[in-house]
């Protein structure tokens, strides 16, 4: 059949058992999750919502201001004269002047603020009645301030500053700090050096003591028999002990290792059959040598722990747990030097019949079993040595710590003593004078600032909105512009029809019975019409170059107003002078009868169940341009119908005698029907309403399209609001015709045999349509 596409396989879209068909799947969530976010087009779009913010921001920022505390603000200006002590050299001098620094400290001191809490009655003040301390509440540093004039050149200039809630109180405030400051400046210097020498020589005093009392700590460690001192050096020698037998472990464990390595080679020689006795002698020899370098060594370390043994019977009791461990090492070294004197005399005697391999092998184990004794002995002294030396570790470190101490002490008393000298120097002296530069000023209010307040509100208001349309932005699942759904759904935007109201039909009109909805038959001079226009003329260029004659129109979800537009651009279709079916092929809830106002007891489906011919079930609207096949009786089974060959036939029947062939069918993502019916459409258009969710509903509709294996040949956007008319205005690409105007008027005349110039409509001949079995033989 010419002009339709292959027919998919069907039993890909099969109905569950009852007929109800639910929603396809989605192909993918890759085209719904795509989204371009444009800042500028976001602001243009959401300008209303961020200065609505911005407004808030700026009158709560007005409102902070007038209704926040007043901070008032006094300030004043002092300058201190150093004076020179007489009889000091200029190098002293110069380290007895207090910096600006100095003296600001002494202003917040609690002597100052003090002085100036009872001159001034503080207590009696409002500005002070919510203070649990007003001291305290001086010396935190936030109401009262102080800071150098000049910081470089270090003049000797303060400025002061106080912050307070009532102006007249404020100045009396800074005015009572700045004088207290004064007189705690020129108070007399001997006093002042007198106090002070009286503090540093207590300070030495303490020193002094301490000091003793860490010396002491120092000489009763040292004094530790376990604490070895040389040379000033504080040494370990539990330690030392433990390094010197670890040294002697060392050799036993390499002598038990080359003995049991000589006793494997003797072995290996027998079982290979050579004569072990040259290596028997050569061992021999080296066992005599290596036992007389033992029996001397053994000996030296005998003397040793004798030696030990005097020096810690002078220290301890006779059974003090060291001396036993000492008395008990000797006695294992003796024990020890009289098997090995047995073995090398041994050894001697039988040098003669070392050939006897088997008595020469149990001597070398023998001589094994001694070094392990030997090493079981040394590891129990190591240990021993190592929580003796573990012990005088912590004893040491204090010791250590005491002596760090002391020093630190020694630098402290040197630094005192130098402290005294120049303070009992300077005893009778006045060292420095204060002079009052600016008298605390009338208070001005500081806080809340209006400027601040505004440029705050202004901030944070624009952040807020910002940041808010943002939100709402990405929240909001829709398209923003006509390039948005071209760049989403990779089809043009060939029209756009906004809200339009209904058109009230006229007693005496050809289409009183005509539904309200369609204004392209009750008011075709109405501006929304040139929508419908445009839209057609998009079609007729599409159908020009494609020679497609069989148009689909559906929509993504119920709603959207498919069956509205579908039935207005037929009839718009019509007015150009084109002949034009529209089949309403909505089996679940056609609309077409009730647009046009006709019966619908028999149509579409009467016609696939063979009840009827095609031409029976037409019926004219528009004498020979615009004729409805409606629906009929709703099926159990709408989606098996559609799938019928008697459908194919149907629609390649009529297909033959009219120019143009529409089908309304369901949205595409409540049932399977519109997917069907696409196999046998040429061009398939979607029609939309811009609402929220509509981006990923209409991204899962085109993913059903592109599993067919069908195009999108554009998309209609229905329902558009007035003010989004700029964002969706669109120049129409390929088959456009740019924008139009909702305020322009146009003519009533649209096709030379559409009317005969009075609104009456001709009288068509009668259609000659092909029966059902002339449709199969074409077929």
């Amino acid at each position: 059949m010419s002009g339709l596409r292959p027919a998919q396989n069907p039993q890909q879209y099969q109905m569950p058992q009852g007929g109800n068909a639910g929603p396809l799947p989605s192909a993918g969530g890759g085209l719904s999750e795509f989204y371009n976010f444009d800042v500028l087009d976001m602001l243009r779009r959401k300008l209303w919502l961020i200065l609505f913010f911005v407004f808030l921001g700026t009158a709560a920022s007005l409102v902070f201001f007038f209704q926040a505390p007043k901070t008032y603000r006094s300030e004043a200006k002092v300058f201190i004269d150093e004076q020179s002590a007489p009889g000091i050299d200029d190098d002293k001098r110069r380290g007895t002047q207090d910096t600006v620094e100095k003296h600001i400290e002494i202003l917040h001191s609690a002597a100052t603020l003090s002085r100036a809490i009872e001159d001034g009655k503080f207590g009696k003040m409002e500005i002070f009645e919510e203070s649990e301390s007003i001291l305290r509440t001086l010396l935190d540093g936030k109401v009262l301030n102080a800071k150098s004039a000049d910081v470089k050149s270090n003049s000797g200039v303060i400025r002061i500053s106080f912050d307070g809630a009532n102006p007249e109180e404020t100045q009396k405030v800074l005015a009572a700090v700045v004088d207290s400051f004064g007189v705690y400046i020129d108070s007399d210097a001997k006093d002042i050096g007198s106090k002070t020498t009286t503090l540093w020589t207590e300070l030495n005093n303490n020193i002094l003591v301490h000091q003793k009392e860490v010396q002491a700590k120092i000489e009763e460690l040292m004094g530790l028999p376990e604490i070895l001192v040389v040379d000033n050096r504080v040494q370990n020698p539990a330690q030392l002990q433990q390094s010197r037998l670890l040294d002697e472990l060392h050799v036993l464990e390499r002598e038990r290792l080359k003995l049991q390595a000589e006793i494997s080679t003797i072995q290996t020689a027998q079982a290979m059959g050579k004569d072990p006795t040259p290596l028997m002698r050569g061992v021999a020899q080296d066992r005599s040598e290596t036992s007389a370098g033992a029996m001397s060594t053994m000996k030296t370390k005998i003397l040793d722990l004798k030696i030990r043994e005097q020096e810690l019977s002078q220290q301890y009791a006779s059974n003090h747990p060291d001396l036993k461990n000492v008395r008990q090492q000797i006695a294992m070294a003796e024990s020890l030097l009289v098997e090995e004197q047995l073995a090398t005399l041994s050894g001697n005697e039988d040098r003669e019949q070392v050939d006897r391999v088997t008595d020469f092998i149990e001597q070398m184990n023998g001589k094994i079993t001694m070094i392990n004794t030997q090493t079981e002995i040394l590891e129990s002294q190591i240990e021993v040595e190592r929580k003796k030396a573990a012990e005088t570790t912590v004893k040491i470190e204090q010791l250590l710590s005491y002596q760090r101490e002391r020093d630190r002490l020694e630098k402290y008393s040197d630094a005192t003593i130098d402290k005294l000298g120049e303070v009992e120097a300077l005893e009778d002296f006045k060292l420095r004078e204060m002079h009052i530069l600016d008298p605390a000023s009338v208070a001005e209010q500081v806080a809340p600032s209006l400027p601040l307040c505004l440029g705050g509100g202004l901030f944070l208001g624009s952040l807020l909105g910002f940041l808010f349309a943002g939100l709402k932005e990405m929240a909001e699942k829709t398209f923003r512009s006509s390039d948005d759904i071209s760049s989403i759904l990779n089809a043009r935007v060939i029209g756009h029809v906004g809200l339009f109201q209904r058109a009230r039909p006229k007693k005496d009109s050809p289409f009183a019975n005509v539904a309200p909805e369609m204004i392209a038959l009750h008011s075709p001079s109405n501006p929304v019409c040139e929508a419908y226009r445009s839209i057609r003329t998009s079609i007729f260029f599409q159908a020009q170059e494609t020679g497609a004659r069989v148009i689909q129109m559906t929509s993504p979800t119920p709603g959207d107003g498919k069956s509205t537009t579908i039935s207005n651009v037929a009839a718009s279709m019509a007015q150009s002078g084109r002949k034009v079916l529209l089949i309403d092929a909505d089996l679940r809830k056609p609309r077409q009868h009730k647009h046009f106002g006709l019966d619908n007891d028999f149509g579409l489906t009467s016609v696939v169940y063979g009840q009827m011919k095609p031409s029976e079930a037409v019926q004219v609207i528009t004498p020979e341009y615009l004729s409805v096949v409606t629906s009929g009786p709703i099926p159990p089974n709408p989606s098996e119908l559609l799938t019928s060959e008697r459908f194919e036939a149907i629609i390649n029947a009529y297909r033959e005698h009219y120019d143009f062939v529409l089908i309304d069918t369901p949205p595409l993502l409540a049932v399977t029907d519109p997917a069907i019916v696409c196999r046998y459409a040429e061009l398939v258009f979607m029609v939309m309403r811009i609402s929220n969710g509509v981006r990923s509903n209409s991204a899962r509709a085109k993913e059903v399209l592109d599993s067919m294996g069908v195009d999108l040949a554009g998309v209609i956007i229905n329902g558009l609001r007035r003010r989004d008319q700029k964002t969706y205005d669109y120049t129409g690409g390929k088959y456009g015709y740019g924008s139009y105007s909702y305020g322009g008027t146009y003519g009533s005349t649209y096709g030379k045999n559409y009317s005969n110039g009075d609104g009456n409509p001709v009288s068509p001949p009668a259609p000659n349509l092909l029966d059902v079995k002339s449709i199969r033989a074409r077929s």
